[in-house]
């Protein structure tokens, strides 16, 4: 096995970096209420014994890799979110895949790869810059989506320019993943293809001939025509990556043809049918369509998270991208990431239900390409400065680069790692705060093993009819109001392993009542008189205001 290189040593050291600063304190927060949900329903999928792709739910990836989590025991905060965090630690480890290559590369790959400089520029940007640091801490598929697409791009150019197979197959194997991770995927094929266009007709816009940009892509169509069967192999492992998450557990019986074959039916057609009817159909199809937002708004509030949470890495992103443009070289590899975050900022927005600062992950990710060659332009200028006793432009770039490490260092150390508030950028509004650690732990203790009720819900606000209907999504629409009101708490009740039910008033609560009854404010008085020897514990939902009252048994 060969030495590492310096760069590679230094994108290893980042990538520490990255791994250490996504799990100091991962259990910290508590689950924010679309972790909650993930959480609960991987759990309630392991009690029943089923998991099956559902939409609404999200992806795959998240449910079977937390399956294999919770099956171990391994269901505290941390443990859940530590495949999401291992995967965004790791993610420096991706610049090497765009580094410009030596010894045999061709000489396309050396003038449109990153240099050394810009290598290590990306892996610092992919672990540090704060809306990937702290979504590689939360468990939604946001995250893994991004890095799998950003992975599979570095992997498809290297297989472009090295004519190397095995890059191919890895390539696609990252598709198959990026498949299993969100829906958001349809956008990221979507801002791919805009991206290819564009890169495509960059060309033409810089005064280009016609038939020489013609050529090019003839020659492209041709060498991807000589590589047909690597392509269909490559295809056939993202379908079988792919497949392997949607397939679904606990229904197969490999004694059973028929019980295998009904499973394959429902991994393939029958997960692209439930995805088409509620992700496409359901959203976009009058009179049932739902997704009606202005898209102004969505695109407005993405750059506002943007901008407050990467401001540096959006300025060096812009810097990078028209100084490439600008300055003769204009590399389609800068230029197809550029692209693709230009895309993404008008296509996430615009597929995406609520305005949320997850969005901006998804813009990020490749902005940070871009970003990288400002980044190392920047330290380049500053170290010709040194050399040539420039001091002007030695204070200017030591200025710029002080500046991008001090916004970031505050955006980390006030919303990574401190408490959630009203005004931050990246929590979202379902974020609650550590307060959720107190009556969390009280209820585990309270719950006991017996046949009993653990946990009482009580109030109109918070019952079913029938606790069952929560084990799996969709919610039915009569007791989805219910469990959004639980959340996050019925991911912690759920964890405690207690049996639970409701009740529509305190008036209809017995002379005896179990270990632990959760309430809201109106009702706070109510089950109180009810109630002798608990201990009451007030929390809040998220950064909203909503509150929840929990009494647990002293």
């Amino acid at each position: 096995m060969s030495r590492l290189d310096r760069v590679e040593r230094a994108v290893v050291a980042v990538t520490a970096v990255a791994l250490l600063a996504r799990f100091v304190g991962l259990g910290a927060r508590p689950f924010h209420w679309d972790e909650a949900r993930v959480g609960y329903w991987t759990l309630r999928s392991l009690e029943i014994g089923v998991y099956e792709y559902r939409p609404v739910a999200g992806g795959p990836f998240l449910y079977v890799v937390s399956r294999r989590l919770f099956a171990l025991g391994l269901t505290s905060d941390a443990a859940a979110r530590a495949p999401v965090a291992t995967i965004g630690g790791l993610l420096p480890l991706a610049a090497l895949l765009f580094r410009r290559g030596r010894d045999r590369a061709t000489e396309r790959d050396r003038a449109t790869g990153l240099s050394d400089t810009e290598t290590v520029a990306l892996a610092l940007l992919l672990a540090l810059a704060p809306p990937l640091l702290y979504y590689g801490r939360v468990l939604r598929g946001d995250l893994p989506l991004a890095a799998f697409a950003l992975v599979a791009v570095g992997f498809a150019w290297r297989a472009h320019h090295r004519a190397d197979r095995r890059a191919l197959y890895a390539g696609a194997a990252a598709v198959g993943l990026a498949l299993t991770t969100s829906g958001f995927v349809l956008a990221v094929l979507g801002c791919w293809l805009l991206a290819v266009l564009l890169t495509v007709d960059e060309g033409r816009i810089r005064g280009e001939e016609t038939t020489a940009i013609r050529e090019r892509v003839r020659q492209v169509a041709a060498r991807v025509g000589r590589r047909r069967v690597a392509l269909l192999r490559g295809t056939a492992v993202a379908v079988v990556v792919a497949l392997s998450f949607y397939v679904p557990r606990g229904r197969t019986d490999l004694s059973a043809p028929a019980s295998l074959l009904a499973a394959l039916e429902a991994g393939t057609v029958g997960a692209v049918q439930r995805f088409l009817a509620v992700r496409v159909l359901g959203r976009h199809a009058p009179p049932t369509y739902t997704n009606d937002h202005a898209l102004l708004p969505y695109v407005a509030g993405t750059a506002e998270v943007l901008l407050a949470a990467a401001l540096p890495v959006v300025g060096l992103a812009i810097w990078g991208f028209f100084r490439e443009r600008y300055a003769g070289r204009s590399r389609p590899l800068v230029n197809f990431a550029a692209y693709w975050a230009g895309a993404g900022l008008l296509l996430f927005p615009l597929t995406t239900e609520v305005n949320q600062p997850w969005v901006a992950v998804h813009v990020l990710a490749p902005a940070t390409v871009p970003a990288a060659v400002g980044l190392a332009a920047l330290w380049n200028a500053a170290a010709e400065s040194i050399a040539t006793d420039e001091a002007a432009r030695l204070a200017v770039a030591l200025l710029l680069l002080s500046a991008a490490g001090v916004h970031t260092g505050a955006v980390v150390a006030g919303e990574v790692y401190d408490a959630p508030e009203a005004g931050d950028a990246l929590p979202g509004y379902a974020q609650p705060g550590t307060e959720f650690r107190a009556p969390a732990a009280a209820i585990e203790r309270a719950v006991t093993a017996g046949d009993g009720v653990d946990v009482l819900y009580v109030g109109a606000d918070l019952a079913v009819a029938d606790e069952s209907t929560l084990d799996r999504a969709p919610v039915p629409e009569a007791a989805r109001g219910a469990f959004s009101a639980r959340l996050p708490l019925a991911w912690y009740v759920e964890r405690a392993g207690a049996e639970t039910a409701s009740l529509d008033a305190p008036s209809a609560m017995g002379e005896s009542a179990p270990p632990v009854v959760v309430t809201t404010p109106a009702h706070r008085r109510a089950v109180a008189d009810r109630l002798s020897g608990y201990e009451r514990y007030e929390i809040e939902q998220g950064l909203t205001g909503q509150r929840l009252v929990v009494f647990v048994e002293s």
